[in-house]
């Protein structure tokens, strides 16, 4: 629907605005720069696009927000370009795995890290004996690691953790657990073969060294930009936007999100080992509590038919998100659905029953659909198949 109370010159600017976002949506270069990959999150935002929806439609020193935070994706772009941002999520790794990203280190402690990683060939012995948590062990944490070899990984794992557990600094702590983190992902998830454990170390290794570097660029950035913009990241579900404290009352310049997708299976609280044997295993390493089942993270169950249950949680996470805005916030969503034809409709329909109203900026029959590069989805899918793609989405108050 058009927006008939705006001005012609405005609706053409930020007209103008949207159609830019097109050459970074489009883009299918790497994740890379900054600290983005510190973690393969599943279905990670990609940071050109967030990039641009930030410089188009905010300036430093404005208020962003992503209610689904999820990899930190939002976090990270916000801060390098001098934006004040508060994110998000119900999904306590997600919420390391931002905090991390985020976290600037005092030279100390980088030196620290640098020197940890000289020591890492010297941490892994399978022949010393590790003790496990048993809290953890009872409560499935440590679930299929014992799968194709994988119990090696969980014995280098303990011993890893025993030694992170001496720093003296939690941030530091979090970021050793993070570069652990990434290490583990790579040499187990969705491998029916785990890595070898001389594989192993040695990524550690380099990951850690390559993390250091990374954040000793990021460092050199902010440095760089004028005003370095603050971040504040919390563990509560978008429809409680509205209640948050971490807002003080600051109408969002702009809300930039990727919430979860309709229909696709994509496991944000789960490994898979040896083929589809799923753990909790990252919750062990970042020192987090996993929450509950795959729906639980995801608005609602997939296979529940017309996915009621997720349509529902969509139009009270984005109706917390109206209340939160004013006339000038505009809202930036990349979604995907595994079958766009009914999907969508419903959609933008609960869009609509949230209080938002889509920005009339192109045809709808030529809308802004980016072809995902690289993405890992635990379902079987074809490269033409429709939750390969995803749509941008840009909405602001109907009224």
């Amino acid at each position: 629907m058009a927006l008939a109370f705006w001005g012609l010159s405005i609706m053409q600017h930020v007209a103008a605005d949207i159609h830019r976002l097109a050459n970074a949506a489009h883009d299918q270069s790497r994740v890379q720069g900054a600290t983005h990959r510190f973690y393969r999150y599943p279905a990670r935002f990609s940071p050109q696009f967030v990039n641009a929806a930030i410089q188009q439609f905010s300036k430093p020193g404005d208020l962003v927000f992503d209610p689904f935070v999820g990899g930190g994706t939002t976090a990270v772009e916000a801060m390098r370009l001098g934006r004040d941002v508060v994110g998000t999520d119900i999904n306590e790794l997600a919420l390391f795995v931002s905090e991390v990203k985020t976290t600037r280190l005092p030279r100390t402690e980088i030196v620290r890290l640098k020197a940890w990683a000289n020591e890492i060939p010297t941490l892994i012995n399978l022949q010393r004996k590790v003790v496990f948590d048993e809290g953890r062990d009872e409560n499935g944490y440590f679930r299929n690691l014992n799968v194709h070899g994988a119990w090696r990984h969980q014995k280098a794992i303990q011993q890893v953790l025993d030694s992170i557990s001496e720093m003296k600094r939690a941030k530091t702590q979090n970021f050793a657990r993070c570069a652990l983190l990434r290490t583990a992902q790579v040499a187990l998830d969705g491998k029916k073969k785990p890595s070898t454990i001389e594989q192993f170390r040695d990524k550690l290794q380099s990951n850690t060294i390559e993390m250091l570097q990374d954040l000793e660029f990021l460092e050199e950035e902010l440095a760089a930009v004028g005003r370095i913009g603050s971040v504040s990241l919390a563990k509560r579900k978008a429809q409680d936007a509205a209640r948050s404290k971490l807002l003080q009352g600051r109408a969002p310049k702009l809300v930039v999100t990727s919430p979860p997708y309709p229909g696709v299976h994509v496991l944000y609280h789960r490994w898979q080992i040896g083929g589809r044997r799923e753990t909790p295993a990252p919750y062990w390493i970042a020192n987090k509590m996993d929450g509950d089942g795959e729906r639980y993270y995801t608005l609602g169950n997939r296979h529940e038919k017309g996915l009621a249950t997720y349509f529902d949680n969509a139009t009270a996470s984005f109706k917390a998100v109206a209340q939160i805005a004013d006339q000038d916030t505009i809202i930036v969503q990349m979604v995907a659905f595994s079958q766009p034809e009914w999907q969508l409709p419903k959609y933008l329909e609960a869009m609509q029953n949230a209080g938002l109203a889509e920005i009339d900026h192109w045809d709808k029959q030529d809308r802004l659909w980016r072809d995902v590069p690289n993405r890992k989805w635990y379902a079987q899918m074809q490269p033409n198949q429709s939750s390969s793609k995803e749509l941008v989405l840009v909405h602001r108050l109907a009224h």
